[in-house]
């Protein structure tokens, strides 16, 4: 029986799965943010300090990338939390695959997420639409333990900024 793995990446990843994370970016828009090509995303990966695939039968089926402060990102989004709290790891974008979903992998991958930020003694932040609205989003986060933190109003879209404390509170 084939069970899910957890892989780290980084700028060295593969070039079959980087096209991979794209087109699962590209296809869970806009819930994630739209990448204009593949070379923005490999320079995503690069600015980048902790990320995750989950892999089924070696088929990516979820990912997740994360920021530490510092990053010369220069998402909107990024920038709020590094101009009001010093060290942090920043979970910029998170998507698991249709036909994948509601069977735990949000779960295991934000668990590995929360491992790396308790060895870091740091807290997770994130941000969730909220202009297109993603419900199924916001729940799970406030399930994980997030709280709001902000909000932020963009022509596009709009966004609740979440905080979990290292400890899960």
């Amino acid at each position: 029986m084939s069970e899910f793995i957890l892989q780290p990446f980084s700028s060295d990843v593969n070039d079959q799965d980087l096209k991979s994370i794209y087109d699962l970016n590209q296809a869970n828009v806009p819930e994630v943010g739209s990448l204009e090509d593949i070379s923005v995303l490999s320079e995503l990966i690069g600015m980048s300090s902790f990320n995750l695939a989950i892999k089924l039968n070696n088929e990516l089926v979820g990912y997740i990338i994360c920021f530490k402060e510092g990053a010369k990102y220069q998402s909107l989004n990024y920038k709020f939390f590094k101009e009001s709290i010093d060290e942090f790891l920043y979970v910029d974008r998170v998507a698991i695959k249709d036909g994948f979903r509601d069977q735990g992998l949000g779960t295991m991958i934000y668990d590995s997420v929360f491992v790396e930020a308790h060895e870091l003694n740091v807290p997770v932040l994130c941000e969730v639409n909220t202009r297109p609205a993603n419900d199924p989003s916001l729940k799970f986060h406030t399930k994980m333990g997030f709280k709001e933190c902000g909000t932020n109003n963009f022509s596009y879209n709009s966004v609740v900024y979440l905080r979990r404390e290292n400890n899960g509170t």
